[in-house]
């Protein structure tokens, strides 16, 4: 009989996937692999058309470099185009092509779907194992936070 794994060996295992999450592909258009990273970055841009590079670093916790870099993969993986804006010459926007738009949908999706899959698990379980389980994650998020 096998040795049960404790609840911190469980959410090692979890943080050690999502890690290695973050380096595989997670959204395939046209031929065109997107990363976990270029993901976040283009939701950020959706979410604000006219946000400059410094807010976006700000939002996904990284270097302005950082994201320098993976707007210039986006753009050479034909997903948007960077403009100069004519008033700040320091100040670029980021605009999707149509590939863009169509690597955003199928992430949207794909996003729905597994969101679906997860509520129609919770609606399996009791109210009070719910309450348990959001206290639970919530207790993670801010163990997560310290460690930063």
């Amino acid at each position: 009989m096998a040795i049960p794994e404790s609840f911190a060996e469980h959410i090692s295992q979890i943080i050690n996937k999502l890690i290695f999450l973050e380096k595989k592909s997670i959204v395939e258009i046209d031929g065109v692999r997107l990363f976990p990273s270029e993901i976040h970055l283009m939701l950020v841009i959706e979410a604000d058309r006219a946000v400059n590079a410094i807010t976006m670093a700000k939002r996904l916790g990284i270097s302005k470099g950082a994201v320098s870099q993976t707007l210039t993969r986006l753009e050479k993986k034909g997903i948007l185009v960077k403009k100069r804006d004519t008033a700040y010459k320091n100040e670029l926007t980021a605009h999707f092509t149509e590939l863009g738009a169509k690597a955003l949908e199928r992430h949207h999706y794909m996003r729905s779907s597994l969101l679906a899959d997860y509520d129609a698990y919770l609606e399996t379980i009791s109210g009070a194992d719910r309450q348990v389980i959001q206290k639970f994650l919530l207790h993670i998020k801010r163990f997560i936070d310290k460690l930063r």
